[in-house]
């Protein structure tokens, strides 16, 4: 656990981020994907401020817990599938498919692999989480969700993999398997049922839920808080030659004929017509 022997400066603290909101109230730390007019998904640029605050938060002694939500009706839409289109149309990779970029040893929801971050991390799902976005939400350890929300993965249904060992670790396996496979939803009573959330609330008061769940967080020892979460990513971990071989088969998709028709597809708003190759 970080033990915070080399000093933190307050001024290193990310700023003038603009697809991320990033504020601090006492000891919480609130992370806010700021992309409504894209239904908050995620681009190269996106993650890597995203990447900014993760590093923020586990540097700073101050801060015990981090609450990361959304602007607007979506929490995240998952991937910018557009962007995706737009670097397929050139012959170009994306950064996360590029193994010189710095954001090709991910986690799949947007965690960098490279980051100790071992602090409660509470997820408010103001909205909907789809592919990426549900990835990003089970990262976090606890979860509010509003009552018209709902969770689904996509990943197949235009032509890619994901991350879906990310979900059968995190998930039961057959409710993992109705996502990935059948493209399936599940809204918040499906949810709350299965254990995947800790509390239902109207969406007015999602925000007000989780940061009733960070006071709590914040009573306890942060040493202690952050032992607990330690053990939690230890007893749901999977191993790094199975995260490897998944980014292998989200390759080879990518690159498949079928993985850009799915792409082209969804911008163009039309069923894909999968050829098999």
């Amino acid at each position: 656990m970080a033990r915070y022997e080399s000093p933190y400066d307050p001024a290193s603290a990310p700023k003038d981020l603009e697809h991320i909101r990033y504020e601090k109230k006492g000891h919480v730390a609130y992370v806010t994907i700021d992309r409504p007019h894209v239904r908050n998904a995620l681009h190269t640029y996106a993650y890597l401020e995203l990447r900014s605050c993760w590093r923020d938060i586990a540097a700073d002694p101050g801060i015990y817990v981090a609450i990361l939500t959304g602007t607007g009706p979506a929490f995240c839409a998952g991937r910018d599938v557009k962007f995706l289109a737009a670097h397929q149309r050139e012959g170009k990779r994306t950064p996360h498919e590029d193994p010189n970029s710095p954001v090709y040893h991910w986690g799949g929801g947007g965690m960098p692999q490279d980051i100790k971050l071992e602090k409660p991390l509470i997820c408010a799902l103001n909205g909907f989480a789809v592919g990426v976005g549900l990835n990003l939400a089970l990262q976090c350890q606890l979860r509010v969700m509003a009552d018209d929300a709902w969770i689904g993965d996509q990943h197949t249904n235009v032509g890619r993999l994901g991350s879906p060992h990310e979900m059968y670790a995190a998930l039961p396996r057959t409710i993992a398997a109705y996502l990935t496979l059948c493209n399936g939803r599940l809204d918040a009573e499906e949810c709350l049922r299965s254990n995947i959330v800790n509390k239902v609330v109207p969406r007015d008061k999602v925000l007000a839920a989780a940061e009733e769940l960070a006071e709590m967080v914040c009573r306890s020892a942060p040493l202690a808080a952050q032992g607990a979460v330690r053990m939690y990513r230890l007893t749901g971990a999977f191993s790094e030659s199975l995260t490897s071989y998944a980014r292998y088969l989200d390759q080879e998709i990518a690159e498949s004929d079928d993985g850009a028709e799915g792409a082209r597809a969804f911008t163009e708003k039309r069923p894909p017509v999968w050829s098999m190759r």
